[in-house]
């Protein structure tokens, strides 16, 4: 063995194991607590394979361990369950890095202008496709309940919801559901006359929802927020305050009043949108009509994928027949499978 091939063999390992210590010593702020994360192989042929997860920086645990064995042609539609800033976009880029990932093969699904610019100017690539339209609109229908609440917040109990926004709401009534991590006290919760003992099936939120005048969405921050659209769907408007995140997407002069953060002008609102005669028809109608809009870009951005890779469009049928409620599902991946080290 020569000198120099000895040293570029070195070098080699080198390079291998400061690699390494890099993924090692890195660690995002936020990682999916359990191992059932949202995760869906969409589609597959010999040319190639389509995945769709949720928030690429939660998902570092598998990447760390797969990324390497990700063929050219693998690629990954990823929703933003989140609303992203500067930070988050910082941390995405030095994980690209790290594990030597191919921006090409990752195409971000944008909820709102603000995720496209920040995402643009770091050189990530995706389609403005805010996460609610994949909200499956046949499990959120208009129901014909008598009204029994004036306002409905549907949520877990999480600080970030703000649930002491409603403590004026006359007929509040509060659907709560389970939380990664610890929940704080119903003890905290605003005077209501409704709230649920036990975690509801969809059907039984609609139920409840479809009981209230209007829908409520208290919090600053977050993502698209699937709540908010589900009210929409099941033709209850929505009282919400400023936010982040992207539901005011789907926002406008019939359908929602969007208020300051404080308990006189939430509950103001609800008076007002109590007050109004709001055809839940067209409150449904318009959300589907956006939602197609969106839906229609995602497809468009599959099959300008599966062109490049050298297979056929596979346009709105394969869609249809393979829908699924928000796009993908909490599940254990079968990671050793799906990216096999040989």
């Amino acid at each position: 063995m020569s000198i120099f091939s000895f040293k570029s063999k070195g070098s080699a390992y080198l390079a291998k194991d400061l690699d390494q210590i890099a993924i090692d010593s890195f660690k995002p702020s936020y990682i999916w607590p359990s191992e059932y994360i949202p995760f869906r192989k969409y589609y597959e042929s010999k040319n190639c394979r389509i995945f769709i997860i949720e928030n690429l920086t939660h998902n570092w645990n598998w990447l760390k361990d797969y990324s390497q064995y990700f063929r050219e042609t693998d690629f990954f539609y990823v929703s933003l369950g989140w609303y992203h800033t500067e930070f988050h976009l910082q941390e995405m880029s030095k994980i690209f890095s790290i594990l030597g990932l191919n921006r090409k093969n990752f195409i971000f699904m944008f909820n709102d202008f603000h995720d496209q610019g920040l995402f643009t100017q770091h050189g990530f690539n995706g389609e403005l496709i805010n996460q609610n339209c994949f909200i499956d609109e046949n499990i959120f229908q208009i129901r014909f309940e008598d009204k029994s609440y004036n306002a409905i917040y549907t949520s877990r109990i999480r600080p970030f919801k703000r649930h002491y926004l409603a403590s004026k709401v006359a007929r509040l009534a509060l659907v709560v559901g389970q939380a990664w991590e610890v929940e704080s006290s119903r003890e905290d919760l605003p005077e209501n006359v409704y709230i649920n003992t036990s975690v509801l099936t969809p059907t039984e939120v609609s139920i409840q929802v479809s009981k209230s005048k209007v829908g409520l969405i208290l919090s600053e921050m977050e993502g698209a927020c699937y709540s908010s659209s589900e009210y929409l769907l099941l033709g209850i408007p929505v009282v919400s305050t400023w936010s982040k995140g992207g539901r005011e997407v789907w926002y406008n002069d019939y359908n929602s009043i969007v208020c300051n953060p404080n308990e006189d002008e939430v509950a103001e609102a609800v008076t007002k949108m109590c007050q109004r005669n709001i055809d839940s028809t067209v409150i449904r109608g318009g959300h589907l009509s956006l939602a197609r809009k969106f839906r229609n870009k995602f497809i468009e951005s599959i099959d300008n994928t599966l062109v490049e890779c050298g297979d056929r469009k596979i346009g709105q049928a394969y869609f249809k027949k393979n829908f699924i409620n928000k796009n993908f599902i909490k599940q254990i991946p079968k990671f050793q499978e799906l990216f096999p080290a040989n």
